[in-house]
């Protein structure tokens, strides 16, 4: 089941407002809906068909049906689970791995979380006890929102949007979060960027019995050194079975399974051990821009696509490349915002949907990829650059700040410089992952009040992150606050919004929470070895990796944005970035979007960044908040496909 959605309210649930959510989630579950009703709940799940695709649609029963559930994602480890519980005396009506969740609760109770592989969000039903449980996986790949309601009411879902049918939730911009949009990119939890909407942290559960609410963490990530550190060749041969395990254990589905393929280590890698487990010739699947080969653009912007084909002929899959054409990007980019539920700064949606349309025209509708390797083993050129920040911060103070500093402002390091002049620990990781400065955000919010308040609310949310690691490192704890933040709140929203639009199950092997917490307990010294990014990682995989691609150069998945604002994206940016939406919209000041936008598209300035996270945050608003912006109907991955070019 990839949907889910509910109503709890102590004097009777409504049942009608869940089918209408069941309605605008049906993207999510193509495969059929079911809806349970009992007393104060009414819940519901739609199927994305996966495992035991016999099985019936929506709500799973334990044997009396007092324990129910709604699930979103996949168990992977559910046969061996299913197997205890089966020698314990439990009796399963169906082959899911959704249905080992109410027997394993049965014989555990929440504590069924700590033994659970995979990724997930779901809602359990405890009638005996009137107890609802909700439950998010570790590293945040599926998404749950809730909605606290007057009289005890609870309202959840896998997307914002199925909430907004409750008459109660009336759209509005959450003031108190903008800020942290403006900086990051995303909104950190609980907050959402819709006032009153919340999401549930990644590693997170909710229980509500008897009026009383109760969230806590059952799960976190730890960075701390191994004791006894194990020597660089036993670290190698530990990566290298655990990224194995991780792989062939997301492989169980009873439809075809391929993979997304950028011709970066960490896709090809996962593609490479999925073909040995297999035995088969998979499908792979990559996006490229249309520039003619050879030209300028070709060599920028299809540096992945060409790598990808190379991975692809080399590891003999069937390969399919779906080519993003200029004009259609304005006409899709509204839908795939909207799609995103709350704005999120991430130019590189437009690819993943693209990619997963082609999957699902192509009969594959679960994709692995290779996420949260850079995380884990440091593969970000910051990473590196921020090592030579720390050995320039350990020089005299007088000696930076009246010789060195005056220096490098006026060479190529000069942004290294402008980073060194905020030392405080928000500031710095700031410094490598921000869209806006704190300063540059509160001086562009429209309310004063909110601009005051910037600094201290993003330190004070940054920095138990950056503290928790037992790491001298800072580096080390760039990564571990990106993984704890950045991935749940942005990549796996990209990747898990853009997917399941296009009816696409995605899944992450480099997320396994086995793999997650080896790589936190190397230390840096093996991941940036002999100054090559990933070390470690690349040593485990050397084996199925090609050496032009364990060697090539890093290139993010980037589009051609920068152009696209100046040309096919201009009507949009003329419109919604114009002086009188901005003002109208109230979030920010008019005349601070409309000189970077006067600067950017005359090439007199570069602005992507933050143009991006503007355009976003407006398009956001024109859909959801004021309804100025409306779609014409659910876009299609015929309607993504249709208008691109296809290589198979």
């Amino acid at each position: 089941m990839c949907g889910i959605f509910g109503h709890y309210h102590p004097g009777g649930a409504d049942a009608a407002l869940v089918h209408r959510m069941a309605h605008t989630l049906a993207h999510r579950g193509p495969d059929g809906y079911s809806v349970h009703e009992d007393g104060p709940l009414a819940f519901g799940a739609g199927r994305l068909a996966i495992i035991d695709l016999s099985a019936p649609a929506g709500v799973v029963f334990n044997e009396d049906r007092r324990v129910s559930i709604v699930f979103n994602g996949e168990i992977y480890n559910y046969r061996a689970l299913r197997a205890g519980l089966e020698r314990d005396g439990h009796r399963f009506a169906t082959g899911t791995d959704t249905e080992v969740i109410v027997h394993g609760y049965e014989a555990w109770g929440a504590a069924v979380l700590d033994r659970l592989e995979g990724m997930f969000a779901f809602a359990l039903w405890d009638s005996r006890h009137h107890r609802l449980l909700l439950a998010r996986d570790r590293l945040g790949e599926k998404p749950l929102y809730y909605a606290r309601l007057p009289g005890g009411a609870l309202l959840f879902a896998s997307e914002i949007k199925a909430l907004l049918h409750h008459p109660a939730l009336r759209p509005a911009v959450n003031h108190d979060a903008l800020a942290a949009y403006l900086t990051l990119g995303y909104t950190p939890p609980p907050a959402t960027l819709f006032a009153g909407i919340h999401k549930l942290a990644a590693g997170t559960r909710l229980s509500l019995a008897g009026g009383d609410w109760q969230a806590e963490r059952y799960w976190q990530p730890v960075m701390q050194p191994a004791d006894p550190l194990p020597a660089y060749d036993a670290a190698v041969a530990a990566v290298r079975a655990a990224v194995t395990q991780a792989v062939e254990s997301r492989l169980v589905a009873d439809v075809p399974v391929g993979a997304f393929l950028s011709g970066g280590v960490d896709s090809t890698a996962v593609v490479a051990l999925m073909q040995r487990a297999t035995g088969t010739r998979l499908h792979t699947f990559t996006v490229g821009f249309d520039f003619a080969p050879g030209s300028p653009g070709d060599t920028k912007f299809n540096v992945d696509a060409h790598y990808a084909a190379r991975a692809a002929r080399h590891l003999g899959t069937q390969h399919h490349r779906i080519t993003i054409l200029d004009a259609p990007v304005a006409e899709l980019l509204p839908h795939l915002i909207y799609q995103m539920d709350e704005p999120i700064a991430q130019h590189s949606i437009i690819q993943s949907a693209y990619v997963a349309a082609l999957a699902r025209q192509r009969g594959v509708p679960v994709l692995l990829s290779g996420d949260a390797g850079d995380e884990l083993f440091l593969g970000y050129g910051h990473y590196q650059s921020d090592q030579v920040l720390a050995r320039f911060l350990r020089l005299p103070g007088w000696l930076r700040s009246r010789l060195l500093l005056p220096l490098l402002r006026r060479s190529r390091y000069a942004d290294l410089a402008h980073k060194a002049e905020d030392l405080t620990p928000a500031g710095r990781y700031l410094a490598w992952m921000r869209q806006f400065s704190p300063a540059e955000a509160a001086a562009l919010l429209a309310d004063p009040a909110q601009a005051a308040g910037v600094g201290p609310a993003l330190a004070a949310r940054l920095g138990p992150l950056l503290a928790q690691p037992t790491t001298r490192h800072f580096a080390d704890r760039i990564a571990f606050a990106s993984l704890n933040l950045w991935i749940p709140e942005d990549s796996n929203m990209r990747v898990d919004k853009m997917s399941m639009l296009m009816s696409i199950e995605a899944r992450a092997p480099l997320e396994d929470h086995r793999l997650v917490a080896l790589a936190l307990a190397l230390p840096l010294a093996y991941k940036l070895r002999g100054g090559t990014f990933k070390k470690v990682f690349k040593d485990a995989v050397a084996h199925v990796v090609p050496p032009d691609i364990l060697q090539r150069p890093k290139w993010g998945f980037i589009p051609p944005t920068s152009d696209w604002l100046r040309t096919t994206l201009r009507p949009l940016v003329t419109r919604y970035l114009s002086r009188e939406y901005v003002a109208a919209a109230g979030l920010v000041q008019p005349e601070a979007v409309a000189q970077r936008v006067e600067e950017h598209l005359s090439k007199r300035g570069y602005h992507l960044k933050p143009l991006w996270s503007l355009l976003t945050l407006h398009l956001w608003h024109a859909l959801y908040i004021d309804g100025s912006l409306a779609l014409p109907g659910r876009l299609t991955p015929a309607d993504v496909v249709a208008r691109a070019r296809v290589e198979d």
